[in-house]
């Protein structure tokens, strides 16, 4: 399992950080090129992904052809009524279609599971009329961090002092919850090396991730109950009138370290947890390698927050890798990305049932 907190354990790190999600983002989203390269290119090319194309109101062809600033911009009004696609790319993938069918089902239209005009015309309804992208100026906090390199090894991350974003593109990913092809689209001709205080961005207009400050404010509906789709890979938050809180995209368990059944409740919410590394508690670890601690911070294997639950050594948490969310397994635990965690960290307590669902 990613068997966590309280002695916030999980799984075992073995593929590298990279010192920039940059990188493995560039990847993730099929962008060819060395770092290099990246650091001063537009994956999208051209002005597919420009500022002003996301802004400028999507044709029903558009969404209807998945064009990626018709997507962005319907993404960050999902990420905005709280049916998160997770990482804000502009692409077309299952998590996208799952937020989309369940805010369809809201909002009483038929659950297609694609973005149509009628989809696109409701999100507006419900958020308002508001632009895909905006502008930001960085601050002296931003550029100058703390970022450090995160090796692969679990022991060596061990000797760090925090497991802290790895360059301010990183944390910029994260705190808008995108990825760096979008950033560097958005943002052409931007030297993201040599950021600067008082530099404008083009970001996703979403509500900003801070992992300094990571707590959201709480929902206007309480949640009443948490459900873990383990099949279909999606968490959601529910009021008492079982209407959707939230809806996640998550991942869950494999079989050899499969995630539990039935239903639990919430233990404790932990912030900025610590984690133990146990390499007792995995299949694919040999018991005779040495426990380990790793700080706390955004790159922790747990993220920026561990919600405990009933059953041993499982619980919900965040991610260093968000663009991997639905697309792997964890160890046991219900991974979300950091920023998802901390929305449905604020919105719970001890006590809230969580029923997991095959």
């Amino acid at each position: 399992m990613d068997r966590d907190i309280p002695n916030v354990m999980t799984m075992s790190i073995s593929l590298p950080r990279m010192g920039a999600r940059a990188i493995a983002l560039l990847a993730a989203v099929a962008v060819a090129g060395t770092a290099a390269h990246a650091a001063t290119s537009a994956p999208y090319g051209g002005s597919a992904l420009s500022a002003e194309a996301v802004n400028a109101e999507p044709t029903a062809d558009a969404l209807a052809r998945s064009e990626p600033a018709a997507v962005l911009r319907a993404q960050v009004l999902l990420d905005r009524a709280h049916f998160s696609s997770g990482v804000l790319n502009g692409q077309n993938s299952d998590n996208l279609a799952t937020a989309v069918t369940f805010f369809q089902q809201a909002n009483g239209l038929a659950p297609t599971g694609r973005l149509d005009s009628l989809t696109y015309a409701a999100l507006v309804q419900r958020i308002g009329p508001i632009d895909g992208v905006v502008r930001v100026t960085l601050t002296d906090a931003d550029v100058r961090g703390p970022y450090l390199w995160i090796p692969a090894d679990v022991y060596e991350q061990a000797q760090l002092p925090c497991e802290c974003y790895a360059s301010a593109l990183e944390m910029l990913d994260e705190r808008f919850h995108t990825v760096t092809a979008v950033l560097l689209s958005l943002n052409p001709g931007v030297s993201f090396r040599h950021l600067h205080a008082g530099e404008q961005l083009w970001v996703p207009n979403v509500e900003p991730f801070d992992a300094a400050h990571p707590r959201f404010a709480p929902p206007a509906k309480p949640v009443a109950l948490i459900e873990v789709h383990k099949r279909e890979r999606y968490v959601q938050a529910l009021a008492a009138d079982g209407s959707i809180v939230f809806h996640f995209p998550t991942t869950v368990g494999s079989e050899y370290d499969p995630s539990p059944s039935g239903i639990y409740h919430v233990e404790s919410v932990l912030w900025d947890p610590a984690f133990h590394y146990d390499p007792s508690l995995y299949s694919d670890v040999p018991d005779s390698r040495p426990r380990a601690t790793l700080a706390a911070g955004p790159n922790s294997p747990v993220g920026m927050v561990w919600i405990a639950t009933t059953k041993a050594h499982v619980g919900i948490h965040g991610t260093p890798l968000p663009f991997q969310i639905g697309l792997n397994n964890s160890h046991g635990c219900i991974r979300l990305t950091n920023w998802d965690a901390a929305r449905l960290a604020a919105a719970v307590h001890p006590g809230v049932p969580i029923k997991f669902v095959k």
